[in-house]
């Protein structure tokens, strides 16, 4: 009888979860087609970005980093993935693409992860070089 009992309780669970339209229906996430990130603060000082929608949750990026110490320019160009899926109230990315700076002339790859939360965002960068530490990047994300 007990074996009956678990059998069916499990049954009823599958069918409450995948039966068609049991749920309450979910806000599909739609992508925004532009995103402005300003910072000017705490890790990465004086950093704009910008991410261009050019397909389905895939963004092209471009950055600019003043790194005042070297007083040097990073200029990031490169493409980003937006998961379509929210945990929390975050929306994390990965991306990659080249870096060039100003003065010395270097250009390398690098690989970015990061995440957007309310109008704030958070980016980890790392370049693809020996001797290379990542950069941090924490401040204000407009999207429109």
């Amino acid at each position: 009888m007990k074996k009956y009992l678990i059998i069916s309780i499990l049954g009823l669970f599958l069918l409450a979860f995948w039966a068609p339209d049991v749920m309450a229906p979910v806000k599909k996430f739609q992508a925004p087609d532009h995103y402005l990130n300003l910072s000017f603060f705490v890790f990465h000082p004086l950093s704009v970005g910008y991410k261009h929608l050019i397909g389905r949750n895939f963004y092209l990026t471009g950055n600019l980093d003043y790194v005042s110490s070297d007083t040097d320019l990073l200029v990031q160009a490169g493409a980003a993935y937006m998961i379509p899926a929210k945990i929390l109230f975050f929306r994390f990315y990965g991306g990659s693409g080249m870096e060039v700076t100003r003065n010395h002339g270097y250009t390398y790859p690098y690989l970015m992860v990061g995440t957007n939360f309310w109008i704030l965002y958070t980016e980890v960068v790392h370049p693809l070089q020996n001797n290379k530490e990542p950069n941090y990047r924490f401040g204000f994300s407009i999207s429109f």
